[in-house]
């Protein structure tokens, strides 16, 4: 039986191409979209602005825990 961890390369492609491109770009949209600044996500998400503005722009891998930060704090449910 083979336990090694899998690679980056077992898994397909994001669709998009850049999965934390798709994060930054879902985040800036929901978060204007609710009229919310960057401070106001920090502190809903329990994140530092430096953070928020780092996955906005595209800095950030998407991490299970970051993810459900983010969605609690932007009252939306992650989708697979």
């Amino acid at each position: 039986m083979n336990h090694a961890r899998p690679l980056i390369e077992d898994f397909p492609a994001h669709p998009d191409g850049d999965p934390a491109g798709a994060l930054a770009r879902a985040v800036r949209e929901r978060r204007t979209a609710l009229g919310l600044s960057v401070a106001d996500l920090a502190k809903r998400a329990d994140l530092t602005d430096a953070q928020i503005r780092a996955i906005e722009a595209g800095h950030a891998a998407p991490t299970l825990p970051l993810l459900t930060a983010l969605s609690r704090a932007l009252e939306v449910s992650p989708r697979p």
